[in-house]
């Protein structure tokens, strides 16, 4: 159990936890403050890094159509996911060839679809969604891109357990190379009803390392997609993380 409040320039007094609203958050009569606050504690769980650490800051690009995606919609249905997975499939779009250039823009027909034509986009910081430990982006019946660094102080075999969505179809490259990963790969996580896992071994060279993912989804959106590093823990405190690269 844990308890702690900050005040912030003398007249601000607020408690990390008060669930019964019985903390005082006065702050001119010290007297009656000092007392205890049975509500203001709370519990808390403390981890070392075991478990794996998540990539949490991305960037993400998006969303990309083109010709035929005006017929979908955010939620497709029925024969239309399978029309929406066939020309996704079939279809390239300028950051498929792994360059993650935050010099560019992206607008035009590509970039068009069922939704209201977008302003010219860039690459945009994104962090993991709240109690997840993967990066939300768009909505169905579009592509988005997501990128994320991992820094190692030489090469390192490492174990990548790469995270999806229901419903979702996600290419990985690994320092611009393409990761063999099927859908029918994913397996059910504890994270969540809707996300997929699946873990790989790879290898992380000295220096940094980009990951990226390129994905759409045909259901339960927005789509989310990230990656948790698994190796023993003298390993992973060597590991640096970064949303751009470095």
């Amino acid at each position: 159990m844990v308890n702690f409040d900050a005040n912030l320039g003398g007249h601000d007094r607020f408690w990390w936890a008060n669930s019964d609203g019985s903390a005082s958050t006065e702050t001119y009569d010290e007297p009656s403050e000092a007392r205890l606050y049975p509500g203001s504690w709370a519990p808390a769980r403390f981890e070392g890094v075991g478990g794996g650490l998540v990539a949490r800051n991305w960037q993400i690009l998006g969303p990309f159509g083109g010709p035929g995606a005006e017929k979908f919609s955010w939620n497709p249905q029925g024969d239309d996911k399978k029309k929406v997975e066939e020309m996704y499939e079939a279809r390239e779009f300028p950051p498929d060839n792994g360059v993650v250039d935050f010099s560019a823009t992206f607008t035009g027909p590509l970039t068009e679809g069922w939704w209201p034509k977008p302003p010219p986009f860039k690459w945009t910081p994104a962090k993991i969604a709240d109690l997840d430990m993967r990066v939300p982006a768009g909505g169905g019946a579009q592509v988005w891109y997501g990128a994320t660094w991992v820094h190692a102080p030489k090469d390192t075999e490492v174990e990548i357990e790469f995270l999806s969505h229901v419903q979702t179809f996600v290419r990985w490259r690994w320092n611009n190379e393409l990761v063999p990963i099927r859908t029918q790969d994913y397996g059910n996580t504890p994270i969540n009803t809707h996300a997929r896992s699946h873990k790989r071994k790879m290898v992380l060279k000295e220096g940094w390392n980009q990951v990226m993912w390129r994905a759409y989804c045909v259901g339960y959106a927005p789509l989310r997609a990230g990656i948790i590093v698994h190796a023993d823990e003298a390993t992973l405190w060597t590991l640096k993380f970064s949303g751009k690269p470095q």
